[in-house]
């Protein structure tokens, strides 16, 4: 082989490496988990909103306190309530309820969400799992919903509810008797009222809470 073939095989070798190392490079750097490793606060307010979207798409508890922590600092009255329900669904995410969903909807489709026994069977192990900042930041944003005239969906009323419900037991000791009384249970109970008599039209699951109280 000539030397002239030789030094265009070589060429040829270098532009694939360098054309392989860029496409690793951009592949890396676009994908999702570098996106969610980026600090949310140095961003703008749409990507913000992207951020929040990929973060409860990936289902990381991180990622999803990360952006609402940078997000909801950035959400005032003008701002659509579509924004303030993700960001009661980021915080739900945050809060790490989701990790107690599965049981929690088994009973809510058995019609057992208002059995005191049955729910304290599921969620007496979780109480100390949660991060009952974030509930009450969720609940904050559904308020916010309601003060823009909009409504959640029943889920959303269902997942908040169901929370409210292990913070007012986590506050009492782990106590999931109502009858205890206290703020928590208080806050509670006239949460999941409002929903199934005010908010929601035709509610399935969530009415079932109301006859735990």
């Amino acid at each position: 082989m000539n030397s002239r073939l030789l030094c265009r095989s070589a060429y040829a070798a270098l532009l694939v490496s360098l054309s392989l190392l860029v496409a690793c490079e951009q592949a890396f750097t676009t994908s999702p988990l570098s996106w969610l490793e980026r600090d949310p606060d140095n961003m703008s307010k749409a990507q913000q909103i992207r951020y929040a979207e990929d973060a409860l798409r990936s289902g990381s508890r991180s990622s999803a306190r990360k952006a609402y922590d940078a997000l909801s600092k950035n959400v005032d009255a003008d701002d659509d309530a579509e924004l303030n329900l993700l960001l009661a669904d980021l915080a739900m995410n945050a809060s790490g309820f989701s990790d107690a969903l599965p049981d929690l909807l088994e009973l809510a489709f058995d019609g057992k969400l208002g059995d005191q026994t049955e729910l304290e069977n599921q969620l007496e192990n979780k109480l100390g799992d949660l991060s009952y900042h974030y509930v009450g930041e969720a609940l904050k944003q559904i308020e916010a919903v309601h003060d823009k005239g909009a409504t959640a969906s029943e889920q959303q009323y269902l997942e908040v509810g169901l929370a409210l419900v292990m913070r007012a037991a986590h506050a009492n000791d782990g106590d999931f008797n109502p009858g205890v009384g206290g703020d928590e249970w208080v806050e509670a109970e006239a949460f999941v009222d409002d929903a199934v008599n005010v908010r929601l039209t035709d509610p399935k699951y969530i009415d079932d809470l109301l006859d735990y109280f």
